[in-house]
């Protein structure tokens, strides 16, 4: 990459700034990027340019660091991680559960499924290392492929087993689509300025991913060895649990710290209830209800907060 080209890498990242806040700021974050770059490759170029583009885009949709949602995806973007890493980890005990065929398999589509499988865990694990070393950098940059694989999981599967295609995956393409652009999404998007080593949050994070590993584990075993209520798809209702949880803690506790675990779970809770909806299975109406009653609990709540906490206009 020549100076010309940088240079014109730098312009184009700078229009993604709303137009009054390039006016007023574009020369100091020119300065910024010029001393950043000094001296560095390409690839360097190309990441300082990409860190202000984001900057750009966070502005211009309301997640900088000044603002609520960006301070909320600041505290959900290393859980998030732990999530992902967890359930990557998890996965892997499907592929070795007993009766599975896609592990022995010699086909060139269930080599690659055993591959991606086992790949995904690498990525998400080292993510999770360089998030607790607080290297952001080479964390969302892990994310990236790791994410990547997570979306071809499903036409991997698809081809294969043959038999699923037409066993009703339409909901599953969907979803396998949706949750983990939402996971990288919440990564990729929180303000770089707010993540730093998270050292207060390490037990968080450990717990989080222990928690993921566990909820996988259990549904795996619910699998061959069915609860009485609700059949084999009763404990996919347990992240609905998970997200009432997080939505009571912020009623009383670190409100900014729930959000961001509320939002880290998310993608979590989409993936193991949207199918517990349609048909609306005993399970799924109690996973709705539980998570309808917490929002409207942490919804009263922070309204009554705003309330007490908004003085009272003089006559």
């Amino acid at each position: 990459m020549t100076q010309q080209d940088s240079s014109r890498l730098l312009r184009w990242a700078l229009r993604l700034h709303p137009a009054a806040y390039r006016a007023e700021h574009g020369a100091e974050l020119s300065a910024i990027y010029a001393q950043a770059t000094h001296g560095a490759g390409p690839l360097g170029r190309l990441r300082e340019a990409f860190d202000v583009a984001g900057h750009g885009l966070r502005r211009r949709t309301g997640l900088g660091s000044d603002r609520m949602a960006g301070q909320v995806l600041a505290q959900a973007a290393p859980l998030a991680v732990a999530v992902a890493a967890g359930g990557s980890v998890a996965n892997l005990l499907w592929l070795f559960a007993p009766g599975n065929k896609i592990l022995p398999s010699p086909s060139l589509p269930g080599v690659l499924v055993l591959v991606n499988q086992g790949l995904m865990p690498l990525l998400w694990l080292a993510a999770l290392a360089a998030v607790c070393t607080g290297r952001w950098t080479l964390a969302r940059a892990l994310v990236v492929p790791a994410t990547l694989l997570r979306l071809v999981d499903l036409p991997l599967l698809l081809a294969a087993l043959p038999a699923v295609h037409g066993s009703g995956v339409h909901p599953s393409v969907v979803l396998n689509l949706a949750v983990p652009l939402l996971t990288g999404g919440v990564i990729l998007a929180a303000p770089r300025d707010l993540l730093g080593s998270p050292r207060s949050r390490h037990g968080a994070i450990a717990g989080v991913t222990a928690l993921a590993v566990l909820l996988g584990a259990v549904q795996l075993f619910n699998v061959f060895h069915p609860v009485p209520l609700g059949g084999p798809r009763t404990t996919q209702a347990l992240w609905a649990g998970v997200l009432a949880v997080a939505l009571l803690l912020g009623v009383r506790r670190d409100r900014l710290f729930a959000a961001g675990l509320a939002v880290a779970v998310l993608p979590g809770v989409l993936q193991c209830t949207v199918p517990l909806l349609y048909p609306l299975s005993p399970v799924g109406a109690v996973a709705l209800l539980l998570v309808l009653v917490s929002s409207a609990v942490a919804l009263f709540r922070a309204h009554r907060r705003r309330a007490r906490a908004t003085p009272p206009s003089v006559a």
